[in-house]
């Protein structure tokens, strides 16, 4: 399970943000999610309470806001919202498109006290 590693990550950089804005706690913290990313959504909520558990983020809210998937064709040049990683282009037909968006794991924000 590679979310335990990612959600140590996420709680190592909200914590060390949290602690330089000079917040006492972490009440939530948004992370946006590609659905590209290999990552399950719930495995991150679950590990996100076990890794925060001993700091500043311990019981905070925990925002997973999906990233949709975004291509370009690399045939026509055509950018479309792709439905799964195997979509043709809607304009020329053309599979294979490169992704501009979707694969995102990124901590969008943090709030605390």
């Amino acid at each position: 399970m590679h979310e335990l590693a990612l959600t140590q990550g996420i709680v190592d950089l909200v914590t060390q943000v949290g602690r330089q804005e000079g917040l006492h706690r972490v009440t939530r913290v948004v992370v946006e999610v590609g659905v590209a990313a290999a990552v399950v959504p719930d495995a991150l909520t679950f590990c996100f309470d076990i890794v925060a558990a001993d700091t500043i983020a311990r019981g905070a809210e925990l925002v997973i806001e999906p990233v949709a998937l975004r291509a370009v064709c690399r045939a026509c040049g055509d950018e479309f919202d792709a439905a799964s990683l195997a979509s043709p282009c809607p304009d020329c037909g053309a599979y294979g498109p490169r992704l501009v968006r979707g694969r995102e794991l990124r901590v969008k924000s943090l709030d605390g006290e």
